[in-house]
This record gives C-alpha cells, sequence and structure tokens, in this order.
C-alpha cells in the first residue's frame, strides 16, 4: 500500500461555510435509533438528509442477494443525494449504527441550495473523495484493508468512540475478502491493537493500526 494514502473523506460540512451547513440543520429532524433503517435500496428519492448526529452505514444488495457494506458516515455528511439524478432510485439501504439524528430536506429544495451557493464544484470534491474510498478499500493484503476500514470508521465517528457493533462477515463484505480472511487479518493486527467478538470490534492502538497500513509483514 503507498505512502500517500489517505484517509480523509471530508464530509460535506467540512467543505462549506459554517453557515450555508447550518441552512440544512434547520430543516425538519428526524431520530433513529441504532439498529433502525434511514433510507431503503430500491426507494424513490424524494429527499436527502443531512446527518446531524451519529454514525451509519451503507449497505447495498446486489441482485443474487448478496451484501456489500460499502462505507461508514458520519456527522455533517449527506445521505441520498444521488438518488435526485438518474433514474432517481436508492441505490443502496442506510442504516444507523449508532442514535441518529439527521435534517429532512426535500430534493428540490437540496438542487435549489447547491445552484444558490454554486456548491458544484465541492460537490465533485466530495464525489471523487468518495470513489476513491471504494478503490482504496480493495487495496493491498487484508491486515491493511482492515486496518484503513477501521480508521475511516473512527474518523466519522464521535470523538474517542473506538468500539463498534461489527461482525466478521460485514468486514468482510466491506473490504472484499472472505470472513476467514477477515478472522486471520484480525491475528496479524494482534489483540494489542484491535479486540474482535462475535459481533463487536474495538481498536485498541490506534497508532499501531495506522503504521499497519504500511506494513507489508506480519506485525
Amino acid at each position: 500500500m503507498s505512502e500517500d494514502h489517505s484517509l480523509s473523506l471530508s464530509p460535506l460540512r467540512a467543505l462549506l461555510p459554517h453557515e450555508e451547513w447550518a441552512e440544512l440543520e434547520r430543516y425538519p429532524t428526524q431520530t433513529y435509533l441504532a439498529g433502525r433503517r434511514l433510507l431503503r435500496q430500491g426507494d424513490k428519492g424524494t429527499q436527502v438528509l443531512a446527518l446531524v448526529q451519529g454514525v451509519v452505514k451503507i449497505v447495498r444488495t446486489d441482485r443474487d442477494g448478496r451484501q456489500r457494506l460499502l462505507a461508514f458516515r458520519g456527522r455533517g455528511d449527506i445521505l441520498g443525494e444521488m438518488a435526485l439524478e438518474g433514474p432517481g432510485v436508492r441505490m443502496a439501504s442506510v442504516w444507523a449504527m449508532s442514535n441518529c439524528k439527521a435534517a429532512l430536506v426535500p430534493g428540490q429544495d437540496f438542487r435549489r441550495f447547491i445552484d444558490n451557493h454554486r456548491l458544484g464544484c465541492p460537490l465533485a470534491v466530495m464525489t471523487s473523495r468518495r470513489l476513491r474510498e471504494q478503490t482504496e478499500i480493495q487495496d493491498g493484503a487484508a491486515h491493511q484493508r482492515l486496518a484503513v476500514a477501521l480508521l475511516r470508521l473512527i474518523e466519522v465517528s464521535p470523538r474517542g468512540q473506538r468500539s463498534f457493533d461489527l461482525t466478521r462477515e460485514e468486514l468482510a463484505q466491506h473490504i472484499g475478502v472472505g470472513r476467514k480472511a477477515v478472522s486471520k487479518a484480525l491475528e496479524q493486527l494482534g489483540r494489542g491493537r484491535v479486540e474482535a467478538g462475535k459481533s463487536r470490534i474495538r481498536v485498541v492502538d490506534l497508532e499501531g493500526l495506522r503504521n499497519a497500513i504500511f506494513d507489508g509483514t506480519d506485525p
């Protein structure tokens, strides 16, 4: 894995002046408990969610029924904007990993918001980084991919959070390997860096996990 690897995903909120993001937060909000679905794959895209609080995971179900965990998103991110283009159908579902709150922005209002503030460039930057995210998570050895995935999850989570409800199967879906490969990757990283149970994973050594990204050998 190359040394120029970057973890920063820069949600839309980080690319806008505070007052512009605040306009989105003024829309009516809805609270979603952990485990609840915010957006459903296949539904028509009529609104965008501005995530005010919490962490979500984006999951796509393929035609053969296979699920893929595509990404994690946190506070300051926009959800569902892609369904405002093209056929207007949501390509994935969004699930709350923690208690979440999101502002519900009608699609027409979001388009007008983008036009009024000339936000085509920030949106293009966000989209480019998301595409790079999808490419990079498939690059490198399994333990390197797992380290990247966990560090990105920490990046979008509230400060200090290092423990998450995630199964090995979900991690396998996300980094594009089999479940056994995830178990082996966890062994390579070591319990000094990451501790994993049946459905929960905790990062113990943040700096050690960062170092593992560029480590092609067993720790």
